[in-house]
């Protein structure tokens, strides 16, 4: 009995040090087919929810960080074939996409339509 007390006692410790992070991140999807591929690629272990907005392209997200980083999560996006404002798309995957689902303009190494934004300034 004894055990089973000291062991709930470490489980609930663990719990409460644990970090829920709820995130907002912008995600360059196009259609109702990218928001299910994206919802669908972020339901595993650590992500809690996750739901994207096709008219803002805002992704919320709500993770614990002891299980799944914010990296993580961008690069998952990112090997779907998505940019994010963190990361570039996986140009490969992005290939693979449906014709509805790619970009209208190409999208910069630096996840910007524009060009000229990942040049350092001297």
């Amino acid at each position: 009995m004894k055990n089973i007390f000291l062991a709930l006692l470490m489980v609930s410790t663990l719990v409460v040090f644990a970090k829920t992070i709820t995130q907002k991140i912008l995600v360059k999807g196009e259609c109702g087919m990218c928001k299910e591929k994206i919802e669908k690629a972020l339901d595993v272990p650590g992500i809690s929810f996750a739901e994207w907005n096709k008219e803002t392209k805002m992704l919320t997200v709500r993770y614990n960080d002891s299980k799944i980083s914010e990296n993580d999560i961008h690069m998952t996006i990112s090997n779907l074939g998505y940019a994010t404002a963190k990361m570039a798309a996986n140009t490969a995957s992005q290939g693979k996409l449906d014709s509805c689902c790619k970009p209208k303009e190409a999208v910069k190494a630096c996840g910007a339509a524009k060009a000229g934004c990942c040049t350092k300034k001297k």
